[in-house]
């Protein structure tokens, strides 16, 4: 009977982010998350076996918080394209405290090549792909979507400092204006 894991993957997850956000993307390596989680980098790949697996596990977790909330939109109001995009819009609101984060996770993922933007691709790819753009609806749900994600990377980046108070109106002018 083997020994229990003792090291828990989002600590060591919550470790990647902190040395991304003080170091940047470029210096996350094993060790530096294994150092900041205070375990061996042997402990880092018993939890993830690569770089890459934590990269995607970081990646996958960021999706999947943002996820659940658009998925509370859904069972509300049903699933149609609508929905998702209106649940979509709303997790980008309700996640403003995350937004360096999810960027964190963006801006990894992306910086390794191409192929690693596949799980993005295919995400926007299925949103978007349900949207019937002939129509006017359709053209404003993917408006929606567009001005959220900008508002996103704007505010992420640090182009444009958003303050909480117009963080909140520019999701609810969004919703007002463009979601019926």
């Amino acid at each position: 009977m083997g020994r229990r894991p003792t090291i828990d993957c989002d600590q060591i997850l919550d470790a990647a982010e902190r040395v991304v956000i003080r170091e940047g993307a470029a210096q996350l390596t094993i060790d530096a998350v294994a150092a900041e989680a205070g375990v061996s980098k042997g402990g880092v790949l018993y939890s993830f076996a690569s770089k890459d697996a934590l990269i995607d596990a970081l990646y996958r977790r960021i999706l999947a918080s943002f996820d659940a909330i658009a998925d509370r939109v859904i069972a509300e109001l049903g699933d149609s394209p609508e929905s998702r995009i209106r649940g979509h819009v709303l997790a980008n609101l309700e996640n403003a405290e995350s937004v360096t984060e999810r960027l964190i996770g963006v801006i990894v993922n992306f910086m390794r090549s191409p192929e690693y933007r596949a799980e993005a691709n295919v995400y926007y790819r299925d949103l978007l792909g349900k949207l019937d753009t002939t129509t006017p609806s359709g053209k404003k749900l993917r408006l929606a979507l567009l001005a959220a994600e900008g508002a996103f990377l704007l505010r992420g980046f640090d182009f444009y400092p958003v303050s909480a108070a117009e963080w909140r109106e520019i999701h609810e002018d969004i919703m007002n204006l463009l979601l019926p």
